[in-house]
């Protein structure tokens, strides 16, 4: 599933927004919290923080971001575990002189048995919620900018059903 936010900031403000997930939970409604499991190296690379996100229809997810990749200003990329096992990626764009197009892209399988077993029929619902999610995310940050968020785009990729249970 991709979501792009068009905010109206620099990549310096954003980049130091993304880097410190502990106070995500200021500004994005659906993240109940974060907690710092480990610090990685002078980039970040393998830090490790638990979050604990609310779905909007009655579960919780928990899940471990592990940092596998970091381009300072450009990208940041996290391997998941825990209910959600993937990678999600982070992408930071020049938009226009004044603007930034902050890209997401969340591949992930589901690790629940009873979210794997009904993905068949709940497919469309999970995705709904991710998108509601990230949206509510996208708002909150460009309130915590102070900045003016101009577009939201999301797309998903719906593949078959197979043994994996991809929700990307």
């Amino acid at each position: 599933m991709i979501s792009r936010w068009r905010l109206q900031t620099t990549r310096e403000r954003l980049w130091e927004l993304l880097i410190n997930p502990v106070n995500w939970p200021d500004w994005w409604p659906y993240l109940a919290s974060v907690s710092h499991l480990a610090n990685g190296d002078r980039d970040g690379i393998g830090s490790q923080h638990a979050f604990l996100w609310r779905s909007g229809l009655g579960y919780l997810l928990r899940i471990v971001m592990t940092t596998r990749r970091v381009e300072r200003l450009r990208e940041l990329e996290a391997a998941a575990s825990g209910d959600l096992r993937g990678i999600g990626l982070w992408l930071i764009e020049e938009a226009s002189a004044d603007a930034v197009s902050l890209t997401y892209r969340w591949d992930v399988e589901l690790s629940k048995p009873w979210m794997r077993l009904w993905v068949p029929l709940l497919r469309p619902i999970f995705a709904w919620r991710h998108f509601a999610v990230m949206a509510c995310g996208a708002r909150g940050m460009a309130r915590q900018l102070g900045c003016r968020l101009s577009e939201i785009e999301e797309w998903s990729v719906i593949s078959p059903v197979d043994e994996g249970v991809p929700v990307s």
